[in-house]
């Protein structure tokens, strides 16, 4: 990224500070993301976050995602402020923000995971308390059944399973519209010792139904921290928002199978993918059986 084109940026939309140095943060995998260390007039350093929507974006445009930011925190959920919007590609060829910088780390450490995964079925739970009316028109996520079929392995293993999945109906969610994040996990969420600092990239918000957001976010624990941790996950969750099981476990093999379909592009060590895919066939069969 061309330090000129950061300078005029920096310029054009804080006026009071001077562009000084920039570095690649690492972890996005749809958005490109930067930071950008700034100074005031005051000799004050203040760092900030550019998010640009570059070739490899494939969430929310721009505009939308400034607004789903903006909405977010005036709500009270701890998420990055949005400082700029610019579409105009006039400093880059591409749509871009900028954020307040929230510090943190993303890791689950082993002595501070059981805190952690309560705190983070908290803070899902609050978002899915939010209010909804002044949110910016978002798209519906409230059936998981009518994609499920495209993501769901072809494999004999499964083929009871697809039959089962075939026969149902009314599938949909029936109750209230909640704000959901769309890809709540451990890499969207930065922490210091024990607080939970912000989520980050909202570029997958919707609205409809909450379990869709737990499964997700059960899966991407499962992951890293094991089956025990995943149910901890649920327990806590559970205890806030009451969880119906059965439309959980059709959440579970969607957002499992979405993940085995699509994880081949996500740049991940062999050892790892095949550790991911191993636990998501297994999220696949176990709720497919309590279906049964």
């Amino acid at each position: 990224m061309p330090d000129d084109a950061l300078r005029a940026m920096v310029a054009d939309h804080l006026p009071a500070a001077t562009f000084r140095r920039a570095s690649r943060l690492t972890g996005g995998v749809s958005a490109d993301v930067y930071r950008l260390e700034c100074q005031a007039e005051s000799g004050a350093i203040r760092s900030i976050v550019l998010r640009i929507h570059g070739p490899n974006h494939n969430g929310h445009p721009a505009a939308l995602e400034f607004s789903i930011l903006d909405a977010v925190t005036g709500l009270g959920i701890s998420a990055p402020r949005a400082l700029a919007l610019d579409e105009s590609l006039r400093h880059i060829p591409y749509p871009f923000l900028l954020l307040d910088l929230v510090e943190g780390e993303t890791a689950v450490p082993t002595d501070a995971a059981d805190h952690r995964i309560v705190r983070m079925a908290e803070a899902l739970a609050h978002i899915h308390s939010a209010p909804v009316a002044g949110l910016p028109a978002l798209p519906l996520r409230h059936d998981p059944l009518p994609e499920l079929f495209a993501y769901l392995p072809v494999d004999p293993a499964f083929e009871t399973l697809r039959q089962r999945l075939s026969r149902l109906s009314d599938t949909g969610y029936d109750g209230v519209p909640v704000l959901l994040h769309g890809d709540f996990w451990p890499g969207n969420l930065l922490w210091r010792g024990q607080e939970l600092m912000g989520v980050l990239d909202w570029e997958d918000a919707a609205v409809g139904d909450p379990l869709s957001d737990v499964a997700c976010a059960a899966l991407e624990l499962r992951y890293v921290v094991g089956s025990e941790g995943a149910e901890r996950f649920l327990r806590a969750y559970d205890s806030l928002r009451p969880i119906a099981r059965h439309s959980l476990a059709l959440w579970q093999i969607y957002v499992a199978a979405a993940a085995h379909h699509a994880m081949g592009t996500w740049g991940l060590a062999p050892a790892r993918e095949d550790h991911m895919r191993a636990t998501a066939l297994a999220v696949i069969g176990e709720a497919g059986d309590l279906l049964s």
